[in-house]
């Protein structure tokens, strides 16, 4: 079952935290990549009958990291900075938290294979990334993800 309760709490701490970015647009881009790379991951991971609440959260979460301070090893800093998060909210389960920062944790990694929820948030990276260029090719590092989640989806784009 949905907890949109939990959904705005999550999403209330992240948009404070990116209210550390002091360039607005920067902070535009920040805000747009993760509610898409959210709202992709609730679509995914209802499509495979994972947890779309979870999904979601992951998303929002995913990049907050490489937003607010830099990038290198941000999936790894940026699932610290998510268990923290969710535990400071005391809503959630260990075993909940355990999934949002593993999917987090791995994102980065396109090319191996993880958990179905680390694979879900993943790919909607990368459907995103997509999106927002439609008419670059995706790199080739997430070229073999792509295929694979256009076959899944059925869409007839490059």
């Amino acid at each position: 079952m949905l907890n949109m309760d939990r959904i705005h709490a999550v999403e209330n701490m992240a948009f404070t935290i990116l209210g550390e970015i002091a360039d607005d647009v920067e902070k535009m881009e920040a805000v747009a990549h993760l509610t898409a790379v959210a709202k992709f991951s609730f679509l995914l991971a209802s499509r495979r009958s994972l947890n779309p609440e979870l999904a979601y959260i992951s998303g929002i979460l995913h990049d907050l990291y490489a937003f607010t301070h830099y990038r290198r090893e941000h999936a790894l800093h940026g699932s610290i900075l998510a268990s923290g998060v969710l535990k400071s909210l005391n809503i959630f389960t260990q075993q909940e938290i355990d999934v949002v920062v593993s999917a987090i944790k791995h994102h980065s990694d396109k090319k191996k294979e993880h958990d179905p929820m680390d694979e879900v948030l993943k790919d909607a990276d990368v459907m995103d990334h997509f999106l927002s260029d439609p008419f670059q090719s995706p790199s080739m590092k997430d070229y073999p993800r792509f295929r694979k989640l256009k076959n899944e989806l059925e869409i007839l784009l490059a």
